[in-house]
C-alpha cells in the first residue's frame, strides 16, 4: 500500500530529499517607488529619489539573488515597470527577467507586482482580486524543471497583498485576507501557494493573521509562518521579536520614510502546508526565512547604525536608503521526482484516523522491530504540545493520541522509533 511521505519544514525537523533546484523568493515594500505625492506620506524626488532607490535595489538583488521578486508600493505605470526591469534586473548581460502587464481595478497610484527568472519558471495566469484599498494580485507560475514527464507541471501560486495600514483597520485587513483565502480554497486547494506582502499587522492575535494560519473553508486551507514559534506573537514594539522586525529602517524621519527604528513585523511570506510538508514537488528549505539585514541587534535603531552583523556595510546602507521596510526572503527546494503519488514510506507506514479528529486520533503503524516509540505532537510553529512514549512489539500496532485539550487547527504528529525510524503525519483538530 502506498502512503504519503511528509517532508517537514520547520526548525527541529530534518530534510529528507535532495532537490534538483532551489528557488529564492524575495518580497519587498519599495516605498512609493516612482510615485511622488503629498498627504499621508510626503514623498518627493528630493527625499525618495528613484535613481538612488535603483542603486539600492541593484545592490540588494545582487546580494540576495532572488528568482522571484514580489513588491508592494510600486508606481502604477507600464513605463515604470519597463524601466525597472531594464535598470535593475536585466543588467550585466542578464536577459531573463520577465514580468506581466499591470492590472489595477482599484485605480490605485501604487500597486503590487512580480518579477521572475524566466529560465526557471513561466507565468501562466495573473488575476487581480478586487480588494480595498488596492487589488490583491494572484500569479500562477509553473516551474521549467528538467525531468518532468510530458504534460506534467509543478505550479507555484504567489499571492501579493497589501492591506490598509494603521490601528483601527483590522477588520478591513481581515476582509482582504478572507477574499484571498476564499480564492485559494476554490481554485488552489491542493497546489503550492505562497501569500506575501506588507500585511500591516501588529501581532498574531490580529484577526487577519489568525484567519490565514488556521484551517479555512471546505478544503481546510491553511498557511504556515516559516518564522516558527520564535517569530509569532505580539511583535509590535516588542524587543522579544527584534530578529523578525521589518520596519522601520530609520530611527528618524525624512517626511517620507517612517521613523522609530526596527520595531514592527509588517512584511511576510507565508506558505501553505503543501510547501511546508513537501507534498507536491516543492518544499520549504529549513531555516531559510529571514528579514534581510536584521541581525536582531537594531531594535528601535536605524538598520545601518553601528555594525550590522547580518549583511555587509554596503547592503545595510542600501536597506537604509532604499525603503523604510526590510525585504523578507525564503528558499524553496524543487524536486521533480518527489510528490504525494511518488513516495512509499518505509518502516513505520503510519496513518491516523479519524482525521479531522475531535477528541483523539488512532495511530496505526507497522513496527519493524520491538522497541520504544515516541509520539510528539507539534504546533505548526514548531512548539511541542504533547510528548508520549510507549513500548511496542514488532508488527502492526495502534496507539491512541489524545487531542481533547488541543485547540482547533493543524498539528504535526512525529512518530520516532528507538532504532531510528521516524515519520511525521499531519493531524487536523476540529
Amino acid at each position: 500500500m502506498r502512503h504519503r511521505l511528509l517532508l517537514l519544514l520547520l526548525l527541529a525537523f530534518p530534510v529528507f530529499a535532495q532537490a534538483q533546484d532551489t528557488i529564492t523568493v524575495m518580497q519587498y515594500n519599495l516605498l512609493y517607488y516612482g510615485n511622488y505625492q503629498s498627504g499621508f506620506a510626503d514623498c518627493y524626488e528630493t527625499n525618495n529619489n528613484t535613481q538612488r532607490k535603483d542603486e539600492c535595489i541593484r545592490t540588494l538583488v545582487n546580494y540576495v539573488k532572488p528568482d522571484i521578486f514580489t513588491v508592494c508600493e510600486f508606481g502604477a505605470t507600464q513605463a515604470l515597470q519597463t524601466d525597472f526591469v531594464r535598470h535593475n534586473l536585466n543588467i550585466n548581460g542578464a536577459t531573463y527577467w520577465q514580468t506581466d502587464n499591470i492590472i489595477n481595478h482599484a485605480s490605485s497610484n501604487i500597486i503590487n507586482h512580480i518579477f521572475y527568472d524566466s529560465r526557471k519558471m513561466g507565468l501562466k495566469k495573473h488575476v487581480a482580486l478586487q480588494t480595498q484599498p488596492r487589488d490583491t494580485d494572484v500569479y500562477e507560475l509553473y516551474m521549467k524543471t528538467p525531468g518532468l514527464a510530458a504534460g506534467d507541471t509543478i505550479k507555484l501560486i504567489c499571492i501579493v497583498a497589501h492591506p490598509k495600514a494603521g490601528q483601527g483597520y483590522e477588520s478591513q485587513r481581515r476582509a482582504l485576507m478572507q477574499m484571498a483565502m476564499n480564492y485559494v480554497n476554490q481554485n488552489y486547494p491542493t497546489d503550492n501557494v505562497l501569500i506575501m506582502g506588507d500585511f500591516n499587522m501588529y501581532g498574531s492575535n490580529e484577526s487577519g493573521y489568525r484567519l490565514l494560519t488556521h484551517p479555512y473553508g471546505s478544503n481546510q486551507v491553511c498557511f504556515m509562518d516559516p518564522a516558527g514559534v520564535e517569530g509569532v506573537g505580539e511583535w509590535s514594539n516588542n524587543s522579544q521579536f527584534a530578529a523578525f522586525h521589518t520596519q522601520s529602517t530609520r530611527s528618524y524621519s525624512n517626511e517620507c520614510f517612517s521613523s522609530g527604528g526596527l520595531d514592527d513585523r509588517f512584511d511576510f511570506i507565508l506558505m501553505n502546508d503543501w510547501i511546508g510538508f513537501g507534498y507536491n514537488h516543492l518544499r520549504y528549505v529549513r531555516n531559510s526565512y529571514h528579514a534581510v539585514g536584521n541581525d536582531g541587534r537594531h531594535f528601535n535603531q536605524s538598520i545601518d547604525q553601528g555594525t550590522n552583523t547580518a549583511v555587509p556595510a554596503e547592503v545595510a546602507e542600501a536597506l537604509f536608503d532604499g525603503s523604510d521596510h526590510l525585504p523578507v526572503t525564503m528558499k524553496i527546494a524543487v524536486d521533480a521526482h518527489l510528490g504525494i503519488e511518488d513516495n512509499e514510506t518505509q518502516g513505520l507506514q503510519a496513518t491516523v484516523a479519524p482525521n479531522p479528529a475531535t477528541d483523539y486520533v488512532k495511530v496505526s503503524f507497522f513496527n519493524p522491530t520491538d522497541g520504544e516509540i515516541r509520539f510528539e505532537l507539534y504546533s505548526l510553529q514548531g512548539q511541542l504540545m504533547t510528548d508520549l512514549s510507549d513500548w511496542h512489539n514488532a508488527g502492526h500496532q495502534q496507539f491512541e493520541m489524545p487531542l481533547a485539550d488541543m485547540g482547533k487547527g493543524f498539528y504535526l504528529l512525529r512518530i520516532r522509533h528507538s532504532d531510528g525510524w521516524e515519520q511525521t503525519v499531519k493531524v487536523v483538530k476540529n
